[in-house]
């Protein structure tokens, strides 16, 4: 896959970008590199006294262009890459390298390591890029819901969200929304999602 460099949000008024997965040196998965040219930074950096979900949230604020609905998933998704990037190295090498591992002989693995590197960490590629693309019509499809709401047709906006897979966390985004109406849509919406759970 040709996957780019996207714009994930702003952070200290910067445009922050998500670099694409390179295999590196040929044996290693390098990925989660942010940055622009001002700074560089990695993903996993931003996990230190907080889970990642709450981590991007602090970092980026409401500039962040995953939408809350997509998250969790999305933290996961890095996470299984961490962990899987780590565990095909030590599988790779035979240990930690600290030292040389008296175990290392019953540890490499060689057949797990193309597994993780060839077949499982392109896929969770993929799922990254979906919520990646999914999110990049956040704008186009906050605006209609404003349409929708200045309208006053709660039952088209509830529709429109529910097709688009926006839940009511995501209209925190949305800034024009005032209390009232975000109170509304919200009680509509699970009234809707509610019913549809009884069919």
């Amino acid at each position: 896959m040709n996957y780019k460099k996207v714009l994930i949000g702003y952070h200290d008024n910067e445009p922050i970008y998500l670099s694409p997965p390179s295999w590196d040196c040929g044996w290693y998965w390098g990925f989660g590199y942010l940055g622009n040219n001002n700074c560089h930074y990695h993903v996993s950096g931003l996990e230190k006294d907080m889970n990642l979900y709450d981590a991007f949230i602090k970092h980026f604020g409401d500039t962040l262009k995953i939408r809350l609905s997509d998250l969790w998933t999305f933290c996961e998704l890095f996470k299984s890459f961490y962990i899987l990037k780590e565990t095909a190295e030590i599988l790779g090498r035979g240990g930690s390298n600290y030292a040389n591992n008296p175990c290392k002989n019953i540890i490499i693995n060689k057949e797990e390591v193309e597994r993780i590197n060839k077949i499982i960490i392109p896929k969770i590629f993929e799922e990254i890029y979906k919520i990646i693309d999914r999110n990049n019509e956040n704008e186009k499809l906050f605006k209609k819901i404003m349409s929708f709401n200045l309208e006053g047709d709660t039952t088209k906006l509830v529709d429109f969200m529910i097709e688009n897979k926006i839940t009511t966390d995501d209209l925190e985004y949305i800034k024009e929304l005032s209390k009232q109406d975000f109170n509304y849509i919200h009680s509509f919406y699970w009234n809707k999602i509610n019913n549809l759970k009884k069919i």
